[in-house]
């Protein structure tokens, strides 16, 4: 099972042209990289994959107790960590949010999605789609921010459109206009500026604006000044792609709904992860099973204390804490794994710590039923999330740690749900675990 190394969500400005309207002729800024996730399993996509690139990282520290009397593990840093000053330098071309912004959700949510956009462009309405399902499902979570880019080389009545939700904001009525440009686009995109004006006073008087006025601020000295700065700002640090999306400050490529959940999910997590490492609570000379409670009936896990003892300890402490409990199997496939561990259900989340992978050599995959931990590719990096194979899986030896092996219940393995919460962030949530049940003896 491999925990992608990095999530990495944050990208060079010049990579978010990707699924954007470009010009082509603008310079990206030459920074070298922009803030980048660190690596932690609240910040890690765990998944399972049939072929790995990782390669066996030995370790020193053998160590299974701190000073403390704890389990040796390292606590994970939240999504959102503090930016180097590297990052923050970098990252200081895009304003923080101010009076002058026009803004939706509430001021204090944990997510602050800030969207350049111009109205012309297909991918900003497709954008304004999945802002718009984002706000939904999440309306006390999210805060969108919006800033024009109108890409006037290639989009001819982009500036005339933000004008005109700038006029409609002076009545109140911003984000109808910003709704009404996105939503109608195939009607105005093609027509000749004449055309254009004409299109907006008859849906300026739809929105129950003042259609004078609305024409007159339209074109005001103001507001001209207003989306020619924003135009001229994006020029002078080389932003030439829309839609440009940023996550709370950072930069991101994935601007749909089903890539921003899974950000949201882990943030709204994090305050209820561990901070410290567990107890330890095993003894390696007795011996544990497991049993998983489903709505399809038990599975049965015999554990190895003596092999893996630091993920023994761990699963047996999460499950004695009830850590597993409505938790669901997030990625399954019938001829490969089964996945759970993560309490958001996206496979992006842990539970707050990570410790170092355990490989013995006479512990394989070459046999079906066998339980392993999700790691990332970077040493130490195993943690809460867990997973049962189907089928034997050789090319996942001496890579992950092997805590144990599935010894009844394969019926039940067996009706678990195929699913990815990868692949398809918006499909149905995955079977859950009604319980772990640990029998030492």
């Amino acid at each position: 099972m491999k925990k992608v190394s990095k999530f990495v969500l944050f990208f060079l400005v010049a990579a978010l042209a990707l699924s954007a309207c470009e010009v082509a002729t603008i310079t990206p800024p030459t920074v070298e990289t922009t803030a980048t996730m660190q690596e932690t399993e609240t910040a890690t996509e765990v998944v399972v994959e049939p072929t790995e690139n990782l390669t066996p990282q030995p370790t020193a520290d053998t160590r299974l107790v701190g000073d403390d009397g704890k389990m040796v593990c390292t606590i994970v840093e939240p999504l959102f960590s503090e930016l180097t000053p590297e990052q923050e330098a970098q990252l200081a071309v895009f304003p923080p949010v101010s009076d002058a912004d026009w803004t939706k959700g509430p001021e204090d949510a944990i997510i602050t999605v800030m969207e350049y956009t111009d109205f012309q462009c297909p991918y900003c309405a497709m954008a304004y789609t999945e802002f718009e399902k984002l706000l939904e499902m999440y309306p006390d979570d999210v805060r969108l921010v919006y800033r024009a880019l109108p890409l006037v080389s290639i989009h001819p009545n982009a500036q005339v459109a933000a004008q005109a939700a700038e006029a409609a904001g002076l009545q109140g009525k911003f984000w109808e206009m910003y709704s009404a440009l996105f939503t109608k686009q195939s009607e105005w995109s093609g027509l000749t500026s004449e055309e254009f004006l004409a299109w907006l006073s008859t849906e300026a008087t739809t929105l129950g604006l003042d259609e004078t006025k609305f024409s007159q601020d339209m074109v005001s000295e103001d507001i001209q000044k207003k989306i020619q700065g924003e135009i001229d700002y994006a020029n002078s640090i080389g932003l030439g792609s829309t839609p440009t999306v940023l996550v709370n400050g950072r930069p991101i490529s994935n601007w749909y709904a089903s890539g921003i959940k899974p950000i949201i999910e882990v943030v709204k997590t994090e305050g209820s992860l561990m901070k410290e490492c567990p107890p330890w609570v095993i003894d390696t000379e007795k011996t544990y099973t497991a049993t998983i409670t489903t709505k399809n009936g038990d599975m049965t896990i015999e554990l190895y204390p003596k092999a893996a003892p630091l993920a023994v300890n761990s699963f047996v402490y999460l499950a004695r804490e009830g850590f597993y409990d409505g938790v669901t199997f997030h990625r399954v496939y019938h001829d490969f794994m089964a996945q759970t561990g993560d309490p958001t259900g996206t496979g992006w989340s842990g539970a707050g710590y990570q410790y170092r992978e355990e490989i013995v050599d006479d512990l394989t995959f070459d046999e079906a039923y066998m339980v392993g931990v999700a790691r990332g590719q970077e040493a130490g990096t195993s943690g809460s999330q867990f997973f049962i194979t189907y089928v034997p899986y050789p090319t996942l030896n001496g890579l992950y740690t092997i805590f144990g092996k599935l010894v009844d219940g394969v019926d039940v393995l067996e009706q678990i749900t195929e699913r990815d919460a990868d692949q398809n962030p918006d499909a149905p949530a995955g079977d859950e675990i009604i319980s772990i049940t640990i029998n030492e003896k």
